[in-house]
């Protein structure tokens, strides 16, 4: 029996799942009293908590969603949506140290300290642009995937018409027909016939709908919130996800294992789509790839949330394992999807069947779950919106209350004040990513990308502050407007390639920083020796803190300093850890070349 396309077993199991989760954000809102407890969790949790807290603020339905739908349109090189990270992870142990010794509440307070009061306001500005993109597809994704789980989504036929041309002709398409056994059903059976207006109104009443839940949990819940729900739809979702896959290798018979895939995938394409080629000429070529993989660490220094990913824990270590192995966990899973949205368009291609893309792992959940599993698998994607869309809630929110409320417009707010105004901003954040979701629900992908571009502009700036003891208000602010400039120029006027799009706004970053900040005065000595002597002490040796920077961090220890550079020496703990994160990740890469491999 089903209700609005969905088996009454599913709606029992969604209302138990966030009758659940609801509980757990009125619960956390016990452990709230003021704005370190809402921004940081009052820095209380462990290795277990940090890994799947990075795993869930880093994991929305736009990387499963997003992986599957463009695994469906181009074929294996749709595992970069997510995988443009990849090579970025083992940095993320030398960089979660460093942001838990800048004992801020939040990134912004790194921008006051380090550059000035309008640098710290910029990168408010651009970081909320950014980060209510990030947010938006989230929403999107998720808002997709439970149109595909109940058979509102439009069927577009350009997805699998595309396979048709690309095989219309010779032997590959006698290959094609050859190999396409059975029926042409799918969309009775998986999805309903509805127009393109009801699917729009399905849309907006899912979109809707699930954005007031997670506004109500995380007013409540803050961090801490977040971080409990992450521990459990992280742990959910990856199972399910593999449950998904055994059911997929085979679904009706038609796609044979992985050998079926290769074969019928290797049948389907031509000289212009490879299906299982990990490097796609149209949007993740080699260049490309490597491009995003050099963005990913530069692009993460700037996150919102990333003061909670590193700084939440106990000490360094919890932060350094949670942030890394959080995030590495995702890169497993990644592999998971991608094999997903494979089995899935190896199906499409064989039953001549069409799907809206964005809506294929809703889809493919729908048919290869049965109702218990489909209604907590829908639980748990969405689960992972409200968590990601608490985490920037609280984040963003805590930008605006934390560096421009309290500085600005009310300097002597109580904490409970601040508090209250962070929650109401976080609601009208919220309001405005729901705005730019609907605007941008053409292209989940697109608005991925855009938001990686978007948050690399400052992400420039800060590891140029970290490293580079010249930069100075002036370079972050060169750097920030024309890493922008050419990004808008490259991306919207002159509609270049993404190559173009990636590099050119970071080397325009680059140099503006370097020029605007050797055109203009250097930075105050006193501020830039108390900076650099706060990000090199360790937590726990705080009395070095009052020392002089050269007794604090002696020349011994330091690595590199020609022309104003500032790099110490890695530890032990550093570079072994990068190097064993940097060998996970290359045997990540090894194992998806071996899956392809005819």
């Amino acid at each position: 029996m089903e209700f609005l396309g969905l088996n009454y077993v599913i709606w029992i199991v969604l209302l138990v799942y966030f009758a659940g989760m609801l509980l757990v954000g009125w619960w956390s809102k016990r452990s709230i009293s003021n704005q370190e407890g809402f921004l940081l969790g009052n820095r209380q949790f462990g290795v277990s908590m940090m890994i799947m807290h990075s795993f869930g603020a880093g994991t929305n339905p736009g990387d499963a969603a997003g992986v599957i739908s463009k695994t469906v349109s181009s074929g294996a090189s749709g595992i970069w949506v997510s995988w443009m990270w990849m090579f970025g992870t083992p940095f993320y142990w030398l960089i979660a140290p460093v942001v838990r010794r800048m004992r801020c509440l939040t990134m912004a307070d790194f921008f006051q300290e380090r550059y000035s009061k309008a640098s710290c306001i910029l990168y408010i500005i651009v970081a909320t642009i950014g980060m209510i993109i990030y947010l938006a597809s989230a929403m999107l994704a998720t808002t997709r995937t439970v149109q595909g789980m109940m058979g509102k989504a439009v069927q577009e036929s350009s997805v699998v018409q595309t396979h048709k041309s690309d095989t219309a002709s010779g032997e590959t398409s006698a290959k094609a027909a050859g190999s396409t056994a059975v029926t042409n059903n799918i969309q009775q059976q998986n999805s309903s016939q509805i127009t393109y207006r009801e699917s729009e109104i399905w849309f907006f009443g899912i979109i809707i709908l699930t954005t007031l839940i997670f506004v109500i949990y995380g007013y409540w819940g803050g961090i801490i919130a977040a971080i409990r729900t992450d521990m459990v739809q992280g742990l959910m979702i990856i199972l399910l996800s593999v449950l998904a896959i055994p059911a997929a290798m085979n679904y009706k018979g038609m796609i044979g294992g992985l050998t079926g895939i290769r074969e019928t995938l290797t049948a389907m394409s031509t000289q212009n789509t490879n299906y299982l080629r990990i490097f796609d000429p149209k949007m993740f070529n080699l260049w490309v790839v490597i491009l995003l993989c050099v963005n990913a660490p530069i692009c993460m220094m700037a996150q919102t949330h990333l003061m909670t990913v590193c700084a939440a824990g106990r000490t360094e270590w919890e932060g350094r394992m949670g942030f890394c192995y959080g995030n590495i966990l995702k890169r497993f899973c990644t592999i998971g999807w991608c094999v997903l949205g494979l089995c899935w368009l190896t199906y499409l291609l064989k039953s001549q069947s069409v799907v809206h893309p964005d809506a294929a792992f809703g889809d493919s959940v729908r048919a290869l779950l049965p109702p218990a599993l489909q209604g907590l698998m829908l639980a748990c994607v969405m689960a992972a919106a409200m968590s990601t869309g608490d985490a920037v809630q609280v984040t963003v929110a805590g930008l605006f209350s934390q560096n421009i409320y309290k500085v600005y417009i009310n300097p002597k707010a109580t904490e409970a004040r601040t508090l209250k105004v962070t929650r109401v901003v976080g609601v009208l954040v919220i309001t405005a990513a729901l705005i730019a979701a609907i605007l941008m629900r053409k292209d989940l992908v697109t608005a991925i990308l855009d938001y990686f571009n978007i948050m690399a502009f400052l992400g420039i700036t800060t590891a140029m502050g970290i490293l580079w003891r010249r930069m100075n208000s002036a370079g972050m602010f060169t750097c920030t407007i024309l890493a922008a400039i050419t990004f808008i120029v490259t991306r919207y006027t002159l509609s270049m390639s993404r190559e173009y799009t990636i590099g050119l706004p970071m080397a325009a970053g680059v140099l503006g920083g370097i020029i605007g900040s050797l055109l203009t005065n250097p930075p105050d000595p006193q501020v830039i020796e108390k900076f650099f002597r706060k990000i090199y002490v360790p937590i726990g040796e705080e009395e070095k803190l009052n020392l002089p920077l050269d007794q604090a961090v002696p020349p011994s220890k330091r690595w590199l300093t020609a022309g104003g550079l500032f790099i110490m020496k890695p530890s032990r703990q550093s570079w072994v850890g990068f190097l064993i994160a940097l060998g996970i990740c290359l045997a990540l890469l090894g194992i998806m070349l071996i899956l392809l491999k005819n």
